[in-house]
C-alpha cells in the first residue's frame, strides 16, 4: 500500500476544504439553526440521497489513494445507490433533473470502473 503525494495532497484539498468550511458555518450556527441543521442531516432522504453519494465518493477517493480495490468497490456501491434513490426522489419533480443526474453518477463510476 503506497500513498502518492500528489494525491494525498489532491485528497486533503477535496475533502479537508468543504469540511472545514461546513463545519465553520455550523459552529457560527444559532442553537435553532443547528437543530434544523441536525434533523435535516440526519433524515432518511438526505441519508438515502445526498449521504450515499458523498460517503460513495469519499470511499472511491480513499480506496483510490491507498491502492485498496474493496474500498473502491463499497463506493462505487454507495454512488450508485445514491445515485438511483436521487434519480427516484426527483422524477416526480423533475424528469430532466432526474436524468442529468442519472448521466452524471453514471458517467462518474464508468470513470472509476476503469
Amino acid at each position: 500500500m503506497k500513498i502518492n503525494t500528489d494525491s494525498l495532497v489532491t485528497f486533503i484539498i477535496m475533502w479537508g476544504i468543504p469540511f472545514f468550511m461546513v463545519a465553520r458555518g455550523f459552529l457560527k450556527m444559532n442553537s435553532e439553526d443547528k437543530k434544523s441543521v441536525i434533523i435535516d442531516f440526519t433524515s432518511r432522504r438526505f441519508i438515502s440521497t445526498i449521504g450515499f453519494i458523498v460517503i460513495g465518493g469519499f470511499f472511491i477517493h480513499v480506496g483510490t489513494l491507498l491502492g485498496v480495490a474493496i474500498i473502491k468497490f463499497i463506493g462505487i456501491v454507495l454512488l450508485t445507490l445514491g445515485g438511483i434513490f436521487t434519480v427516484l426522489d426527483l422524477w416526480r419533480d423533475s424528469k430532466v433533473k432526474s436524468i442529468l443526474i442519472l448521466i452524471l453518477v453514471s458517467s462518474v463510476i464508468y470513470i472509476n470502473v476503469n
